[in-house]
C-alpha cells in the first residue's frame, strides 16, 4: 500500500506542476533577469547632500536646461546639473517664524516636523515664481522675484488647500494657464482631501468624489488637468475593501457652477486604471505609485502618446510591482463613455442608462460653466465615476517584477532612443524603495501590442540599502555625457545612463546580450562602447554589433564559444560522412528516450540545444555510418502528455506492486501463539478428533451450559463446597 500512496502523491505533484508550468507560460510573462548588477560601493557619479545634520525631504520643484530647483528644509536649493554643486548665491532661505514653530510644538509635533518644507512651485515668468511650504503645520505661499542674482519675496499668503501640512504627505501640484492646481488635504489631521484651484474645490466629505486618496502626480494636457492617485474603491464597498488606481480630470476653464455650486467643480470626473496580467482571473496591480511625463513616439505599429505608470500590490500581499503604459487618447476617450451609479445604499454599482444622462453632457468643458443647468451640475456631483476602466496600451505590463526585497517607486523615461537598426525604444529607469535603479525596456515595443519582451539591462544599488528613491530625471547636456539624476530624502546622485564598460559586458556575446540601445560591441577595439560616441563614424554600422530584439548577433561569431564550436564541428563531420557514404536508416528515439545502443555497444546521445532549438547527434566510441541530425523540439503539449503518461503508469505500477505484495504476505505462514491455537482447536475439533471434549460451550457467553437443576455442566461444585466470595467495590 505504501507504493500506491507514493504513486498517488507523485501523480498529484506532477499534474500540479504541469498545470502551473502551462498556466505560467500562457498567462504570466516571464520575469527578466538583470544582465548587470552594480553594488553601492562600485557606483560612480556626482553627489549632493545638502544639510547633513537633518533630514531635508528633497522635492524636485523645477527642471531647467542647466539646473534644478530643489525644495528642502527651510530652503530652496539651485543645483547645477553639470556637477551637482549648489549655486550658493541663488539659494532661497525661508524658515518658519518662532511663533509658528511654538504653535506647532503645542499641537504635538516634534522639532523636525515644525519646520518649513517647500513642496509646491509655479513659475509666472523667467524672473518670478510662487512657492508654498508646510511652514510648521501652517501652510504658506510666497511670491519670489529674482533680480541682480538675488531672490526677494514680495508677499505671503495662506497656503491652505495648495500645500500639505506634513512633508511626507502624498500631494501633488501643477502650474497651468497661470493658475496653480493642487491635490492635497485641507486640514491639520489630513482627513479632508481635496482637488483645488482657487476658489474651486471638490465636495467636502463626499466619498463618491474622493475616498481617502493618495495623490502621486498631476499634469496639464490640452484643456484638462489630470490627477493620478489611488483611493479606497467606493464601488467595491459592498464586497469588502479594496484600493483602486484612479485618474481624475478637471477642465482648465471650469469657473464653478451656478448659485450654490459657485465654488465646486462642474467638470470633475474619475476612472479606474487597469494594470494587470490578463487571464481568466487577472492579477491586478492596484496601487499606483508614480507616472512619467507624456512621451510621443512610434509604438506597436502606430504613432501615439504614452504615459507610463508604476503600480504595486498592497503591502500586506505578495510583493509585486509593474509598469503599465496608457495612451492619452484612451484616457480622454474613457471620460466620454458611460457613467456608473449606485441607486440605493444596498444596490450594486451599475451602468447609468443613456436616457438618464441629461443634456448638456455632465463633466464636459464649456465656455462658461456658471450657465449650466442645475440638473447637469447635480448629476456630475452624484456620478463622478466612469463605468469602464482605462485599458493599458500593451496586452501585458511593460515590466513586472515579484520580489520580497523591494517595490517600484518612481519612473523616468529616456524616450525614443534609436538603435543601430533604426528602430526606436523607450528606455525606462525605475526606482525602488530600497535604493535601486533598474534600467529596462520592451524590446518589441515598436512592433507589437500583443507581445511584450521584457528586458532589464542593469540593476544598480545607487543609494544605501533602505533609502527609497523619491524622484528620477534623465539629463542630457550639450557636450557632456548624459546622466540620470536620482533623488532621495537627503541625497542626490548623478549616475551614467548606461554601463557599457561594466565587467559583465567584456565580450561580444555579453555586450550584445545586454539588449541595450545605448551599447554596442566595437569589433575594431574589442570593447563594449556607448553608441553615441561612434555614430559619427561612417563605418560604424560595419564595426558595431547590436541586436535589441534577440540579444544575438552573427558578427560576434558564436562559433568561438567552445561548446558551440564543438557542436558545429560534429555537425560538419556528420555531414561529410553522410555525403561520402550511403546513408543507413536510423530509428528515431522514442519519446522520453535519451540514448540508444546497438549490438556493438555503439551509443548515440541525443541532446537538446535550448538556444538553437536543434538536437545534436554525438557519436561515441565506434560511430555508425550515415547518422543524420534529427530535429527534436518539444512543445508544452508534448511535455504535459509525457508527464500525465508517466503519472498514469506510476499509479498502475504502484497499485499492482502493492496488491502483489499484500497477497504474498497473506499466503505466508504465521506463528500463532499456543493459547490461540488451543482455543481454535477446541472450537473446530470434531467428535473423532483426538482430545475432543464432549462438553459443549456457549460461544456467545463463552461459558458452559447449565444443567436442568441450574448448575453448570462443567462445574465442579458437586465435589467442592461453595466458597465465600468477597465483595469488591469499584
Amino acid at each position: 500500500m505504501m507504493n500506491v500512496i507514493l504513486a498517488s502523491v507523485l501523480e498529484i505533484f506532477l499534474i500540479t506542476l504541469a498545470s502551473v508550468v502551462v498556466g505560467y507560460t500562457d498567462a504570466w510573462p516571464q520575469e527578466p533577469v538583470p544582465r548587470i548588477h552594480i553594488k553601492h560601493r562600485d557606483v560612480v557619479g556626482q553627489r549632493f547632500l545638502g544639510n547633513e545634520s537633518h533630514v531635508e525631504h528633497f522635492k524636485l520643484l523645477e527642471r531647467t536646461r542647466t539646473s534644478v530647483l530643489i525644495g528642502a528644509r527651510n530652503a530652496i536649493y539651485n543645483i547645477s546639473l553639470h556637477d551637482l554643486t549648489e549655486i550658493v548665491d541663488q539659494r532661497v532661505h525661508w524658515p518658519s517664524s518662532g511663533f509658528n514653530r511654538e504653535l506647532c510644538n503645542l499641537k504635538g509635533r516634534n522639532e523636525d516636523k515644525c519646520q518649513n518644507y517647500v513642496r509646491v512651485f509655479g513659475r509666472h515668468s523667467p524672473n518670478k515664481f510662487v512657492a508654498c511650504g508646510t511652514n510648521a503645520y501652517k501652510p504658506s505661499c510666497k511670491q519670489f522675484h529674482f533680480e541682480n542674482g538675488v531672490h526677494t519675496s514680495e508677499n505671503e499668503t495662506e497656503g491652505l488647500g495648495l500645500c500639505p501640512y506634513d512633508p511626507e504627505h502624498n500631494s501633488t501640484a501643477v502650474y497651468a494657464g497661470g493658475q496653480l492646481y493642487a491635490a492635497t488635504v485641507a486640514d491639520f489631521s489630513g482627513v479632508e482631501p481635496l482637488i483645488y484651484r482657487a476658489p474651486i474645490r471638490t465636495e467636502r466629505s463626499d466619498l463618491n468624489q474622493l475616498n481617502g486618496p493618495n495623490f502621486v502626480s498631476s499634469l496639464a494636457y490640452d484643456d484638462y488637468v489630470f490627477f493620478f492617485y489611488r483611493e479606497t474603491a467606493v464601488e467595491f464597498m459592498n464586497c469588502g475593501k479594496a484600493v483602486y488606481p484612479r485618474v481624475g480630470r478637471v477642465c482648465q476653464h471650469d469657473k464653478g457652477g451656478p448659485h450654490a455650486f459657485s465654488d465646486r467643480w462642474t467638470s470633475f470626473l474619475k476612472a479606474r486604471l487597469n494594470c494587470s496580467v490578463p487571464g481568466d482571473y487577472p492579477f491586478y496591480f492596484n496601487e499606483i505609485q508614480s507616472t512619467s511625463e507624456v512621451t510621443e513616439g512610434f509604438y506597436g505599429g502606430e504613432q501615439t502618446q504614452l504615459i507610463y505608470g508604476v503600480f504595486t500590490t498592497p503591502v500586506n500581499s505578495i510583493g509585486g510591482s509593474a509598469v503599465c503604459a496608457f495612451t492619452m487618447r484612451s484616457i480622454l476617450d474613457i471620460f466620454q463613455g458611460v457613467f456608473k451609479e449606485q441607486e440605493t445604499i444596498n444596490s450594486n454599482w451599475l451602468r447609468v442608462l443613456p436616457e438618464k444622462v441629461p443634456e448638456p453632457r455632465p463633466g464636459a468643458c464649456v465656455n462658461d460653466s456658471r450657465t449650466l443647468p442645475d440638473v447637469t451640475v447635480n448629476f456630475v456631483k452624484a456620478h463622478p465615476l466612469m463605468d469602464e476602466a482605462v485599458q493599458p496600451f500593451y496586452l501585458f505590463p511593460v515590466i513586472n517584477k515579484v520580489s520580497f526585497n523591494y517595490r517600484f517607486t518612481k519612473i523616468a523615461v529616456d524616450p525614443q532612443v534609436k538603435a543601430l537598426d533604426g528602430k526606436v525604444y523607450d528606455i525606462l529607469y525605475i526606482g525602488t524603495d530600497d535604493g535601486r535603479v533598474l534600467k529596462a525596456l520592451n524590446s518589441l515595443a515598436s512592433e507589437s501590442r500583443e507581445n511584450v519582451s521584457q528586458v532589464i539591462v542593469s540593476d544598480v544599488q545607487v543609494l544605501k540599502y533602505g533609502q527609497a528613491v523619491k524622484d528620477l530625471q534623465v539629463v542630457h547636456l550639450a557636450g557632456e555625457a548624459s546622466k540620470l539624476l536620482v533623488i532621495a530624502d537627503s541625497e542626490m546622485r548623478a549616475i551614467p545612463l548606461h554601463h557599457c564598460d561594466a565587467s559583465a559586458a567584456n565580450s561580444c556575446t555579453s555586450c550584445v546580450g545586454l539588449q541595450d540601445p545605448h551599447c554596442a560591441w566595437d569589433a575594431t577595439t574589442n570593447l563594449c562602447v556607448a553608441v553615441p560616441t561612434k555614430l559619427h563614424d561612417n563605418n560604424a554600422g560595419k564595426t558595431l554589433f547590436q541586436d535589441i530584439i534577440t540579444g544575438k548577433h552573427k558578427g560576434c561569431g558564436y562559433e568561438q564559444d567552445p561548446q558551440v564550436l564543438e557542436e558545429e564541428k560534429i555537425k560538419n563531420e556528420l555531414k561529410e560522412k553522410q555525403l561520402a557514404k550511403p546513408a543507413q536508416p536510423v530509428v528515431p528515439p522514442r519519446a522520453g528516450c535519451c540514448e540508444q545502443t546497438d549490438e556493438r555497444d555503439n551509443e548515440i546521445v541525443i541532446e537538446l540545444d535550448r538556444e538553437n532549438q536543434y538536437s545534436r547527434t554525438q557519436p561515441r566510441a565506434n560511430e555508425p555510418q550515415g547518422v543524420t541530425v534529427t530535429p527534436v523540439v518539444y512543445s508544452a503539449q508534448t511535455l504535459t502528455g509525457a508527464l500525465l503518461g508517466t503519472c498514469l503508469f506510476s499509479l498502475i505500477a504502484g497499485f499492482a506492486s502493492g496488491f502483489w505484495f499484500s497477497q504474498r504476505l497473506r499466503g505466508g505462514p504465521y506463528s500463532d501463539p499456543p493459547e490461540q491455537r488451543q482455543q481454535l482447536n477446541r472450537l473446530t475439533e470434531g467428535p473423532e478428533s483426538p482430545g475432543y471434549n464432549n462438553k459443549s460451550i456457549n460461544l456467545v457467553l463463552n461459558v458452559p451450559p447449565k444443567n436442568p437443576n441450574g448448575k453448570n455442566a462443567n462445574s465442579s461444585a458437586e465435589n467442592k463446597p461453595m466458597q465465600k466470595v468477597k465483595k469488591t467495590y469499584i
